[in-house]
């Protein structure tokens, strides 16, 4: 259906409406952006805001505040300098915390320190971190990156049932404790991390 605006003729009036609220909301975005100290920062913040389905098509925005701020952001091209404010607020209070966070890892890492020598049989009490699953040719192999009361750092890659199964017959997962004898393999470093590599690991009865 054409419709007459001025001395045009609109052949889709929708697709013409549709057309000039995009551009009115470009040009707001443009407008925010030209105006808004770190605006990049807290546009890439809002799409936190923001839902997708599992194949990555827009569902709508989150019931929580970023997600009102994308909303008011994608809907009217701007959020007010209050919202602003607010937002660079919580993007800053998260990079404080990182950066702390960072830091205490940082000191962490640097006391950490081998265990043992190698070639050497020790007993060791240990927690579970992580557990790295490896499927190859030859079946599943598990690497358990564990840590003793000092936080050193404990490695062992293998399928061993002293690691692996608690006394109870229970799979151990993060956060399991056990102690156990074993032989030191080898003393490495990983992403500047001192680790301990162990082999033939036995329960401690």
């Amino acid at each position: 259906m054409s419709a007459i605006r001025g001395h045009a003729v609109i052949e889709n009036p929708v697709a013409y409406e549709n057309a000039i609220k995009r551009n009115i909301l470009a040009n707001a975005q443009k407008t925010w952006r030209a105006n808004t100290p770190r605006a990049d920062e807290i546009e890439s913040a809002l799409t936190d805001g923001i839902v997708y389905n599992d194949n990555g098509a827009f569902m709508g925005y989150g019931d929580d505040f970023m997600g009102s701020m994308a909303r008011a952001f994608y809907t009217f091209g701007k959020l007010s300098p209050k919202q602003s404010e607010a937002v660079l607020k919580g993007i800053d209070a998260r990079a404080a915390r990182k950066a702390e966070w960072a830091d205490k890892k940082a000191a962490l890492d640097a006391n950490r320190q081998h265990i043992g020598t190698v070639g050497e049989k020790v007993t060791l009490s240990l927690t579970i971190g992580h557990i790295v699953v490896l499927d190859g040719a030859y079946g599943t192999t598990y690497i358990y990156i564990m840590e003793d009361a000092d936080k050193n750092v404990v490695i062992y890659k293998g399928n061993s049932n002293a690691v692996a199964w608690t006394p109870e017959g229970q799979p151990r997962g993060k956060g399991d404790t056990l102690t156990i004898t074993a032989t030191i393999k080898e003393h490495g470093v990983r992403d500047g991390v001192k680790q301990t590599v162990i082999l033939r690991p036995k329960a401690v009865k």
